[in-house]
C-alpha cells in the first residue's frame, strides 16, 4: 500500500470513531440536556455553548503561534486527543459520584472547557497534517468520503444514544454515554499512529504578541481570509443557536428521555442522508455551492422551529432533522474550504487567526442565554436567520 492510501485510510479510520464518539456527547443536543437535566438555566445553555463551540477559538491563536514552528505536528495532535478522552471519561465518573446541583455542574463545565481546548489544540495540528498527507488532487474526494462514512457512524452511535438515555435514568444514561464516548475516542486515535509525518522546515517566526499586533495587517493584505472570517461569523449564528432549540423545546413540550433521544437520532439521519448528497455534489461543484445551500437551509431552520413549536414535539423534531443536513454541509466544507485557501507554511497560522477572530460562537451564546428570557426567541431567532443569509456576501467575495 503507497503513502498517500495508507494515510488516507488512517483519517478515515479516526474520523469514523470521532463520529461515533461524538454521537454521545453531541454539542447540540446531549450537552444542552444534560445541563437543564442538571439544574441548568438559559443562561447555562448559552454558556455551554459558548464552551464548546467558541470561547475555546479564542485561544486557537495562541496555540497557533506555539504550533506553527514546530516541525512536526503528529505528537502534539495525540496529546490533545488523550486529554479530550480523559475529560470525557472523568465526567462518566462525575455523573455516577454522588455529586449533584451547582458543585456538579460547576465540574462539568471545568471538565468540558478542558475538553473543549484540548480539541481546539488538536484541531489545529490536525488541520495541517490533514493539508500535508493528503494530495492536493484527492482532497474533495477524501472530504466526501469522510463525512459519508462519519455521517454513517453518527446514526450508528444516535441509535446506541437514544436507547442508552431512553433505557436508563439520569444520570446512569449520560454516565453511561461519555464512558462509551471516551473509549471509543481512544480507539479514533490509533488511525494517526499509522501516518509517517515529514518534518517541515520552519523559519523564525514572532512570538505570540507580535503575531496578535500583526493581525489586522494580515487581515488586510489576505482578502481571501477577511472574507472567510467575516462568513464564519454571520454564519456562526446557524451553529450558536442549535442548543437554544433545545431549550425552546423544553419550554413548549417537556423534555423527555424519548425527546431527547428523537431529536438526536433525527439529526444523525439528516447528516447521513445529507453525507451522500454533499460528497457527490462536492465532486461536482465545489465547497462553495455547498456552503450556498448550507446558508440557505440554516436561515429557514429558526425560522422553522418558531413555527414548529406551536405543534407537536414530534413535528418539531424535524428542526433536527434539517439541522442535521446544514451540519453535515459545514463539516464537509468549511474546513475543505480554508485548506484551499491556505499553503503549508501558513496553514497553522490562519487557522489560528480565523480562530481568534470568530467573535459570534465565542461570545454571542452568553449574550443569547441572558436575553432569550427577556427578548424571547422570536426576536433572536429572527435576527439569527437574517444574520446567517448575510454570509452569502463574503462567501461570494472569496476567491478559491
Amino acid at each position: 500500500m503507497n503513502q498517500s492510501r495508507k494515510h488516507f485510510i488512517a483519517f478515515l479510520w479516526h474520523a469514523s470513531f470521532l463520529a461515533f464518539t461524538m454521537a454521545f456527547v453531541e454539542v447540540n443536543t446531549v450537552l444542552p440536556s444534560l445541563v437543564l437535566k442538571a439544574g441548568g438555566g438559559s443562561f447555562s445553555i448559552g454558556f455551554i455553548t459558548a464552551l464548546t463551540t467558541g470561547i475555546p477559538l479564542l485561544g486557537q491563536l495562541f496555540f497557533a503561534s506555539i504550533l506553527v514552528s514546530k516541525p512536526k505536528k503528529k505528537p502534539y495532535l495525540l496529546l490533545g486527543i488523550y486529554l479530550r478522552t480523559l475529560s470525557l471519561a472523568t465526567i462518566s465518573f462525575l455523573l455516577s459520584s454522588s455529586l449533584s446541583g451547582m458543585v456538579l455542574l460547576a465540574l462539568i463545565f471545568i471538565v468540558l472547557g478542558i475538553f473543549s481546548f484540548s480539541g481546539v489544540f488538536a484541531g489545529i495540528c490536525y488541520t495541517d497534517l490533514l493539508g500535508k498527507s493528503i494530495a492536493r488532487d484527492v482532497r474533495r474526494e477524501f472530504m466526501a468520503f469522510r463525512q459519508i462514512i462519519s455521517s454513517g457512524l453518527a446514526l450508528v452511535g444516535g441509535l446506541f444514544a437514544r436507547y442508552i438515555v431512553q433505557r436508563f435514568e439520569y444520570p446512569t444514561n449520560y454516565s453511561v454515554m461519555f464512558l462509551i464516548a471516551a473509549t471509543s475516542l481512544g480507539i479514533a486515535s490509533i488511525g494517526f499512529w499509522a501516518i509517517r509525518e515529514e518534518s517541515v522546515d520552519t523559519t523564525e517566526l514572532p512570538g505570540f504578541w507580535e503575531i496578535l499586533k500583526s493581525i489586522p495587517k494580515t487581515i488586510k493584505t489576505d482578502a481571501n481570509l477577511k472574507n472567510y472570517v467575516l462568513f464564519t461569523n454571520a454564519t456562526g449564528f446557524g451553529l450558536i443557536i442549535i442548543p437554544f432549540y433545545v431549550l425552546l423545546a423544553k419550554k413548549s413540550f417537556g423534555l423527555t428521555g424519548e425527546n431527547i433521544g428523537n431529536f438526536l437520532l433525527l439529526q444523525m439521519i439528516g447528516m447521513t442522508a445529507a453525507g451522500f448528497f454533499w460528497g457527490y455534489y462536492l465532486n461536482k461543484s465545489g465547497y462553495k455551492k455547498i456552503l450556498k445551500w448550507c446558508i440557505f437551509i440554516g436561515a429557514l431552520i429558526p425560522i422553522l422551529a418558531l413555527f414548529l413549536s406551536k405543534t407537536t414535539a414530534s413535528l418539531y423534531a424535524l428542526v433536527f432533522l434539517f439541522s442535521g443536513i446544514t451540519l453535515s454541509a459545514r463539516k464537509m466544507s468549511f474546513e475543505g474550504l480554508l485548506i484551499e485557501i491556505t499553503n503549508e507554511k501558513n496553514r497553522a497560522l490562519y487557522t489560528g487567526t480565523a480562530g481568534a477572530l470568530n467573535l459570534v460562537t465565542a461570545l454571542l451564546p452568553l449574550l443569547m442565554g441572558s436575553l432569550v428570557n427577556f427578548v424571547g426567541f422570536t426576536i433572536i431567532f429572527t435576527f439569527s436567520s437574517l444574520f446567517i443569509l448575510s454570509g452569502t456576501l463574503f462567501l461570494k467575495a472569496i476567491k478559491a
